[in-house]
């Protein structure tokens, strides 16, 4: 595969669904990305459900086909001594590293910076962890759940007022320690054309937590007052989902020019929105209770995808909840070619969500290849470029090395 990174090289060390979207970020623009896997086993997100067809299989779990395109994928021991050694050799040819595990267990098998950076000067190591590489946490465990937590977006964020803390599904602090390693690379790939000399890159999904969103830490740090969940409760205007005929919407104030209320008076010809008690935030969260009497009977007349044309056209703006597979057939996502359709032996073709951007109007992936299959480049690696013979590619799976 061609892209802005085909001259990069990635080596995926990783347990963690944010190293595996990280290495994925780098592949997805043409890197040669190599997934390296335990044998037999492999990553442990291909025992994850959901199953394509309901049929527990390695090769068809859906977490791990949608986080490991464009990768070719081997199979590695690195906790013995002949696959340290063969990781190694990889190794000095890699300009990325990325890894999860725990803190000091690369050190441990012997392949921790120093190490890498002896074999190859330019090497840029990657270490993502829950806590990060040092401080007095750097050894505990977590989870995207723990990382929440801790880092304050259950405290401040997801979840009503009244009730207690409530985590974001979908892995959103993995994906976002993913999104910052793959930026920090980048930069360490631009300071490497200046220097010659490789870095290792320390990050933390607790602290992926932390930096986002900006109204969760900076309100306090800024004023000292602690921001807290529920912005949504009794926000009509702002955030509340509403019923439509076919589905919800959430309203905003956005789009009105300073004039809300008469602007949505306006649109759904309701004069009552024109009291003086709905003419300011605090007011309309005071008085939310009525504000929806007037607001949801108005709502309940439209289907989503009119109320959505109609509010836009006119400069207004609103969050229509989509289900996935209105998202999937969305038009403005056809028309822009957003969704590719890769084709993948175990399970046929797939459809994928591009990443997230065009260059020059292309989408790279469309030029992409799915998920690879557990230990499916072994001898493409391992026997056509580090050399290895059947014979020692033989007795390596006995050892079960690969």
């Amino acid at each position: 595969m061609s892209g802005i990174l085909s001259d990069i090289r990635v080596l995926e060390l990783t347990h963690q669904p944010s190293g595996s979207f990280c290495a994925k970020l780098l592949a997805d623009q043409g890197a040669d990305a190599i997934k390296v896997e335990p044998p037999g086993w492999g990553d442990q997100a291909r025992h994850e459900p959901p199953f394509i067809g309901d049929e527990p299989h390695s090769d068809r779990s859906t977490a791990f086909l949608a986080f490991n395109t464009n990768k070719r994928g081997i199979t590695l021991d690195v906790e013995q001594t002949a696959g340290r050694d063969l990781f190694l050799r990889l190794a000095s040819t890699a300009d990325v590293v990325i890894e999860s595990f725990p803190t000091g267990r690369l050190d441990e098998f012997g392949l921790g910076y120093d190490t890498l950076s002896q074999a190859n000067a330019g090497t840029v190591l990657v270490s993502i962890s829950y806590f990060g590489q040092r401080g007095p946490y750097a050894e505990y465990q977590g989870d995207d759940l723990v990382a929440q937590a801790m880092g304050g977006y259950l405290y401040a964020v997801t979840g009503s007022s009244s009730q207690p803390p409530m985590g974001t599904a979908l892995q959103q602090m993995e994906i976002t320690a993913a999104r910052n390693g793959a930026i920090a690379i980048m930069a360490a790939l631009f300071q490497r054309e200046q220097s010659g000399i490789g870095t290792h890159i320390d990050v933390s999904t607790m602290e992926a937590a932390v930096s986002t969103p900006s109204g969760l830490i900076h309100p306090f740090t800024y004023t000292g007052r602690s921001p807290h969940r529920g912005g949504s409760d009794g926000n009509v205007m702002d955030g509340m989902h509403l019923p439509t005929l076919d589905g919800e919407v959430t309203l905003t104030t956005a789009g009105t020019g300073g004039r809300p209320m008469e602007a949505w008076a306006e649109f759904l010809e309701e004069p009552g929105l024109l009291d003086p008690r709905f003419s300011t935030r605090q007011g309309r969260m005071e008085h939310w209770q009525d504000l929806h009497a007037l607001v949801a009977p108005k709502l309940a007349e439209w289907n989503n995808l009119d109320l959505m044309r109609e509010t836009m056209t006119r400069g207004l703006v609103v969050g229509l909840v989509q289900s996935p597979q209105q998202v999937v057939e969305s038009p403005h996502l056809e028309e822009r070619g957003y969704f590719v359709d890769l084709d993948h032996p175990e399970v046929g073709t797939l459809k994928y969500p591009g990443p997230g951007f065009f260059l020059d109007g292309r989408n790279d992936m469309q030029t992409a290849r799915a998920a690879p299959r557990l230990g499916e480049h072994n001898v493409e690696v391992l026997s056509g470029e580090l050399g290895l013979s059947l014979r020692e590619m033989g007795l390596l799976r006995a050892a079960r090395v690969i």
